[in-house]
Formats: C-alpha cells, sequence, structure tokens
C-alpha cells in the first residue's frame, strides 16, 4: 500500500479575478474549493491512474469534514487522526491578465501530544512493501522531529519512503535512504551553497544526492524538464509544451505519477514518463489533472540517457 502523509492539509479557495485592484472592491471571475495539501494532492493523482492509496495526517473541524467528504467521494481511503482544532484555509488568488498566482496560506491548527501519539502509533502499521510519502509543512506546535520519526517507523518496520518538504528536513531524511526525493534546481543551489549556471553542471550534485542516501532523484528544471538519477544511469526528459495555467500541484503531480507507476511496473523509465506527463497535464489545466489529460500527455515526453 502507498501511504501519503499531510500534517497541515487546507481547504484551497482558488479565485480568478479578472483585473486586481488592492483597496478597492474585486468580483470573482470564477471561484472553486478544493481539498489542499502535497500529500493529498499525490493521492488523488494516484488514484486518477488507478492506485490505492491511504490519505493520512491530522484533520479537524468543519474544513477537514469537506476534505474527508471530497477523498472519499473520489475513492480514496483516508487515516487522517482527527484533531480538536480546524484544519487551515489557504486562498490561491489567480489573475487572468497575466495568469499569476498568489498564495496566502494559513498558518495551520494545533495539534496536540495526544493528537501526534495517535498519529504516530497510526503510522506503526506499515510493513515491508508498503511506501509511506512525505510531504508539505508541519503544524505550528508539532515538533519538527516528527518526519524523522515518521521515517524511523518506516526503517524499522522495512517500508519504502519519499520526502518532500523543508530543505533541512530533506538533508536530515537523506541518512535514511529515501526511494526519491525531488528537488528543483533552485533547492540544489541552496543545499550545495553554489549557483548553477548550466544545466549539465546539476549532474554532479545529483550523483551527490545519491552518495548522501538517496535512492533515486528528480531534479526539476521547470519548463525545461528534469534529470532522474538512478544508481546506474542519468536520464534527461525535457519539458512538454502546452499552455501553462498554474504550476499548483505539479510537483506532487510528478511524486504521484512516479512512485505510482514505478510501485505497479517496478519499471523506472516508464515511472519516469508517467510524472512527467502527470506533472505537465496538471500545470496545463487548474487542479489536479485526470487520467485522460495525462494519457494525452504520455506519448509526447520523450527521455533521453545522458549518462
Amino acid at each position: 500500500m502507498i501511504y501519503t502523509v499531510t500534517l497541515n492539509p487546507s481547504v484551497d479557495l482558488l479565485v480568478r479575478i479578472e483585473d486586481l485592484k488592492l483597496g478597492e472592491q474585486n468580483r470573482m471571475k470564477r471561484d472553486k474549493k478544493i481539498p489542499g495539501g502535497k500529500g493529498i494532492n499525490v493521492s488523488r493523482v494516484l488514484r486518477q491512474l488507478g492506485i490505492p492509496s491511504v490519505a493520512t495526517g491530522f484533520i479537524g473541524g468543519f474544513t477537514g469534514k469537506f476534505i474527508t467528504d471530497w477523498l472519499k467521494k473520489e475513492d480514496i481511503q483516508v487515516g487522517f487522526t482527527d484533531i480538536m482544532d480546524e484544519t487551515r484555509i489557504n486562498i490561491k488568488l489567480l489573475t487572468t491578465d497575466d495568469n499569476v498566482s498568489t498564495s496566502i496560506n494559513g498558518r495551520g491548527p494545533n495539534v496536540s501530544r495526544v493528537e501526534v501519539q495517535e498519529f504516530l502509533y497510526y503510522m506503526s502499521r506499515v510493513r515491508e512493501g508498503d511506501v509511506v510519502i512525505i510531504s508539505g509543512s508541519i503544524p505550528p506546535t508539532v515538533d519538527r522531529d516528527i518526519y524523522e520519526r515518521v521515517v524511523s517507523i518506516c526503517n524499522a518496520n522495512k517500508a519504502d519512503f519519499v520526502i518532500d518538504t523543508d530543505l533541512d528536513l530533506v538533508y536530515d531524511a537523506l541518512k535514511y535512504k529515501p526511494l526519491l526525493i525531488k528537488p528543483n534546481l533552485t533547492d540544489i543551489e541552496s543545499m550545495f551553497g553554489n549557483k548553477i549556471m548550466d544545466h549539465d553542471d546539476l549532474i554532479p550534485y545529483g550523483k551527490i544526492l545519491l552518495e548522501m542516501g538517496a535512492k533515486n532523484a528528480i531534479i526539476s528544471l521547470g519548463l525545461d524538464g528534469s534529470i532522474l538519477f538512478t544508481k546506474d544511469s542519468v536520464y534527461r526528459v525535457y519539458g512538454v509544451e502546452g499552455e501553462c495555467r498554474d504550476y499548483l500541484g505539479a510537483r506532487d503531480s510528478m511524486i504521484g505519477g512516479f512512485i505510482g507507476t514505478l510501485f505497479r511496473t517496478s519499471n523506472i523509465l516508464e515511472a519516469f514518463k508517467v510524472a512527467t506527463a502527470a506533472a505537465s497535464a496538471t500545470t496545463f489545466t487548474d487542479g489536479i489533472a485526470t487520467i485522460d489529460e495525462i494519457r494525452a500527455q504520455i506519448d509526447k515526453v520523450r527521455i533521453e540517457k545522458i549518462q
């Protein structure tokens, strides 16, 4: 089974405005409410690919019920820990004149120590053959070592894990040998303290990530594609042409496409292809891409072995 961990989920209010005027009354051209959170996005992508998962984390209040109801309608299994406080609301503002997205993210709920222990007890069910995808922010009252505690559970129970969160936490988790990490170019510059002038300059850094413990690493290049590092080879995929609507959820779609396909087929190149198609399809639409939108991009993906 694949478990997705979203400790600080949200209800995302997507608002599109024709011409935003600060300090004045503005009218929405269109709005939409969807469940938000990186792990939740991964579960939704997996569902589109026909791969089951369990969405876990902390959930509470009427906003939390909105999320669980939505996921159940999409036939996604939920295993959230109920909390007394309410799940946050995030606002994603899109202006149609230049298609620029602005996010206003809520702080997140207060989570008690008892609720943290309940969550960790739930995660102790993972077993060998399972994959735990840990992503997103941590609620303000939860200690930052919670991800390391989840990773330790995975290691003890021989389950694989993926981590996609703050760079310092990803860096600390490398020694536990994550199945995948997915930094972008800016992340690499921050991690190693060097300015990257050419995409080829990323190759030594990708290999260092493997030496530090990552089993696989994908370095995203934005619209220029991405580079996959495995224990044996390095592959480059080029960007798929299309009209960019929003980057929201694209990173999570790539992780879901990669892990889901790898989990089902054990074919790493097929996983890389589906990951790229899923990320591209989500970029070209509002919200998470459907299976038909993902399939429409697969044949456009071009993979090249560069080492």
